[in-house]
């Protein structure tokens, strides 16, 4: 379950993931901002860490441009997005 300080509930357990993205941010509070704003979050499963989370797969380039059309300039790597 979500906290107060971290909208999006952190992975149940330990994992090996493969061929999944993730959204990395550089500041704890700024993945707080975007894992609230429902144009982004709703692309977001859960908290990797204070700075990544991992996104829904299938969505990443509904992400990016919900990231573009609030304004921000995403770095992106593969997928061609």
């Amino acid at each position: 379950m979500a906290d107060d300080a971290h909208p999006l509930p952190p992975l149940r357990s330990p994992a090996v993931l493969s061929d999944v993205t993730v959204l990395e941010v550089d500041a704890p509070a700024q993945l707080v901002r975007l894992a609230r704003d429902p144009s982004i979050g709703r692309y977001l499963l859960a908290r990797l860490s204070d700075t990544a989370a991992l996104v829904d797969p299938g969505c990443e380039a509904s992400l990016v441009e919900a990231l573009r059309a609030a304004g921000h300039t995403p770095k992106t790597q593969g997928g061609g997005w």
